[in-house]
């Protein structure tokens, strides 16, 4: 594997940690802003690096669905050695780990920013069978010129393989979602042009969680953190950190499991 260029993080706080999880090409940068936010009123902060990210475009092309899984459940388990409850935020691919974690692992809460369940992008149905033709795909000079501009370390282009990778993971969480009962809170801005931002609907309407909300950010677009709406993404997702601490002294939320089965 490359050099490291983004490492993974830990803030350390309080027993109620949060597990914070990047999407698709991007690296911990992505969601340091709503880390630090959440540091500041008090919790323990874990910032996932996924397998393949923050390193060099190679090393996501040679990386599968299993290892980033392992990378969040990795990033669990170090919260759960330190931190009573979890509350599990994902944005976009990480949205989907987190619901697979959410799957597996007894979570206090579980945000969803943009979850890339309906991805608007042709290529991701087609990168299981393009990736003996295609190597990646560039993105636009305007996307690299976003991530530039709010500090964001991600790769300049998409590997075909990974693509493929994200597929197949999104094909096998998406069943999972009426067993997940975790408290969540869903996010999606109404100006997103990578994911659907109606999806958030279906998605609200398939999980089996009582407690749910679904909060629509109507000047943003897919990198929540990073948009006109995060300040208001910020406090709200605090607030909901902030009910599951409430609900952990009624002795409603599960206790964080840190063994590694």
């Amino acid at each position: 594997m490359s050099d490291i260029r983004v490492p993974a993080y830990h803030l350390a706080g309080g027993s109620v940690g949060v597990l914070l999880v990047h999407g698709f090409t991007a690296s911990p940068t992505e969601l340091r802003p709503l880390g630090d936010h959440l540091h500041q009123a008090g919790f323990s902060i874990q910032g996932v690096r996924l397998a393949g990210h923050g390193t060099h475009l190679d090393d996501l092309a040679r990386t599968t669905r299993h290892a980033w899984h392992e990378s969040v459940l990795s990033g669990y388990r170090e919260l759960a050695e330190h931190c009573e409850q979890i509350v599990a935020i994902g944005l976009s691919m990480g949205g989907v780990l987190c619901c697979q974690l959410a799957s597996e692992r007894p979570l206090a809460g579980l945000c969803l920013l943009a979850p890339s369940f309906q991805v608007r992008s042709r290529f991701l149905f087609l990168a299981p069978w393009l990736r003996v033709l295609i190597r990646k795909i560039a993105k636009s000079p305007a996307t690299l010129q976003y991530y530039e501009q709010h500090g964001l370390f991600s790769y300049p282009a998409m590997p075909v393989a990974a693509l493929g990778e994200l597929y197949r993971l999104i094909r096998e969480v998406r069943p999972r979602l009426p067993h997940i009962t975790t408290p969540c809170r869903i996010y999606m801005g109404m100006r997103d042009r990578t994911v659907e931002p109606d999806s958030g609907f279906a998605i609200y309407n398939q999980i089996g969680s009582e407690k749910k909300g679904l909060t629509l950010l109507h000047n943003s677009n897919h990198i929540l953190s990073a948009e006109p709406d995060a300040d208001l993404l910020f406090s709200s997702i605090r607030r909901f950190v902030e009910h599951r601490v409430i609900d952990r002294k009624k002795g409603h939320s599960p206790k964080a499991v840190p063994q590694s089965t």
